[in-house]
């Protein structure tokens, strides 16, 4: 039997049948395009915070530096303003560029067309053309006669003195290192931060005018009760400078089993001259660990790295992983810890285990810390050999005479305006409250400098507003070609040429590079003059205005709008909210 396919698709049908309607210039709320609409709602222009600056611990203006780049926000000299852009909230651009895993990126709705921005790369960028034209941080504020002592000179303690001086308040830091910079510099090794970009950018904060108390431990050499009554505030943020050990038996014995802040702060301090084993194990599945193996080989040993889970569950980023891999580490996946082995005095190796994931229903099997979620196998023990064990297995702080902060736990208690709660006029942040990013630590050191003002000031704390963070669902991201990120080099040393090597890894984009990148930035939350409304608008109700500031040159004539959301449906950037008559 035939089928007649008229009869059979009548979706077909209705599409044969279907009459345009005849040509009209009417106008008004009659001039709607085709499948269009009318309503009492017309466009509003609505700045919304982009996904990126959301992400930032450190809060800085991410699409206003990009916007600066590309020239959408008018300056004079876009380099110098979008590094002045930056260290508003951000003091060390450079640093961050290089070692801040970029959690702005996992943030960045580009992703939803091809990849994100490479919002870090940029950052970098400029970091070093800050460095390279020698340019400053903005200057201190006029003297206000309070003094402020800042506890710990690492990143939380250097953005509070940066944020302070700023606000006119005279500053002494009080660290207990020959040189500040806190985990920046003792736990990050030099062929990721070289240290005259490190020095550098510290340096300016130091500039600013403030004075230093090296080498002096608060509250040991001096009481933090003595700071409380000299200061007029007092800011702790000693970060979390203990390594832990290794819970088996035979670790901590000697020399040759240490923690990985002690491995690296060593190097730091006394340069080569370290002694290290041979054939160095490395216990952790994280950032650190890989930086503890990668610089074992650098000092000319064998490094391996024991974690207790598969690969895709380490903690350790892609790029530090496949760095330690490319420089020689070998890794020990599944393998437990069982004991340190020695002979005549001296670790000959280490016992271990094979270790697999525990049933649904065992204790810890949905763990949130990956290693719980794994138990060791019974009758798989073996043993690794080597002469040097360390451990890389998380941070702790050392509260020594700052008990009173601390509500008798290992870490700060503070209240919502970063105030240690019971103190007048102790406040804190960084690590000491929970081990994070250094950029959170960054962010910490800036928002308790707000606090402290405005104690100092006798004015109220109001908390961080709300943020109006824009949905990639509002933006209309076809617009944007397909372009995928613009990636920086490594440059990967292979095996046998990693040994005596401390230069930089990470290669920064030249500036037509780091341009051209920017101009990926969709701008999410704010007009960047595309015309999409403009052009699409069917009741021409949509002005240009050039001159107007950025975000004001589009404007709509609202006798004309008849409320077609043709206009928002079309904008790339998701400004535009049709809002206007909303209450009607």
């Amino acid at each position: 039997m035939k089928i007649n396919p008229r009869e059979s698709n009548p979706i077909l049908d209705f599409a044969h049948g279907y009459e345009f309607p005849d040509y009209t210039t009417e106008k008004g709320l009659q001039k709607v395009v085709a499948f269009g609409d009318s309503s009492h709602k017309c466009p509003t222009y609505v700045l919304r915070t982009p996904p990126c600056q959301a992400g930032c611990p450190a809060g800085e203006d991410i699409r206003g530096f990009h916007n600066l780049l590309t020239g959408l926000e008018k300056s004079e000299n876009s380099w110098n303003a979008a590094f002045d852009r930056i260290v508003d909230k951000n003091p060390f651009p450079a640093i961050m560029g290089r070692v801040c895993p970029h959690p702005c990126e996992t943030a960045c709705n580009r992703q939803f067309r091809e990849e994100p921005v490479g919002i870090n790369a940029v950052e970098q960028a400029i970091g070093d053309h800050g460095i390279s034209q020698n340019l400053k941080l903005p200057a201190a504020g006029p003297d206000t006669g309070k003094r402020v002592a800042i506890v710990g000179g690492g990143p939380a303690g250097l953005s509070a003195a940066y944020q302070l001086r700023r606000y006119g308040h005279a500053v002494t830091i009080y660290d207990d290192k020959e040189k500040l910079g806190g985990t920046i510099r003792y736990g990050i090794m030099g062929y990721r931060v070289d240290r005259e970009v490190l020095d550098a950018e510290i340096q300016r904060i130091v500039d600013l005018g403030m004075e230093l108390k090296m080498e002096v431990k608060v509250g040991v050499d001096i009481s933090l009760e003595q700071l409380e009554a000299d200061y007029d505030a007092v800011f702790i943020g000693v970060g979390a400078q203990l390594g832990r050990p290794l819970p088996i038996s035979g670790f901590g014995n000697g020399p040759q089993t240490t923690n990985a802040v002690e491995f690296l702060k060593a190097f730091e301090i006394h340069g080569e001259s370290i002694s290290i084993g041979k054939n160095v194990l490395v216990v952790g599945d994280g950032n650190v660990a890989m930086d503890v193996a990668r610089l074992a080989r650098r000092l000319g040993s064998k490094a391996g790295v024991i974690s207790g889970v598969p690969r895709d569950e380490m903690s350790a980023y892609p790029e530090e992983f496949d760095d330690a891999l490319i420089e020689g580490t070998q890794m020990h996946y599944l393998t437990g810890t069982l004991q340190v082995l020695e002979e005549d005095g001296k670790v000959r190796g280490i016992k271990c285990t094979k270790m697999e994931k525990k049933a649904k229903g065992e204790e810890g099997w949905n763990s949130p810390i990956p290693f719980f979620r794994y138990k060791a196998v019974e009758g798989q023990e073996f043993e690794l050999e080597c002469d040097m064990i360390v451990a890389s297995i998380g941070q702790a702080t050392d509260m020594t005479g700052l008990e009173s902060t601390t509500n008798n736990t290992p870490w700060l208690k503070l209240e919502n305006n970063f105030r240690v709660k019971g103190k007048e006029n102790v406040f804190g942040g960084g690590d000491a409250l929970k081990i994070d990013l250094i950029t959170t630590a960054v962010g910490h050191g800036r928002l308790a400098a707000e606090s402290i003002d405005c104690f100092l000031r006798d004015v109220p704390y109001t908390s961080q507003p709300y943020q109006d963070v824009i949905d990639v669902k509002k933006q209309d991201i076809a617009y944007f070609l397909p372009k995928n990120q613009i990636k920086r080099n490594h440059h990967h040393l292979e095996n046998e040429k990693v040994e005596g090597n401390y230069s930089e890894i990470l290669v920064t984009l030249s500036k037509e590079e780091t341009v051209e990148e920017s101009r990926r930035c969709m701008s999410c939350g704010l007009c960047f003059e595309c015309n999409q409304c403009l052009t699409f608008c069917p009741q021409e109700a949509i002005s240009r205005f050039k001159k107007n500031p950025l975000g004001e040159v589009m404007y709509t004539d609202y006798n004309k709008c008849v409320g077609c959301h043709i206009c928002a449906n079309v904008c790339p950037c998701g400004y535009i909210q049709m809002g206007m008559g909303e209450d009607l």
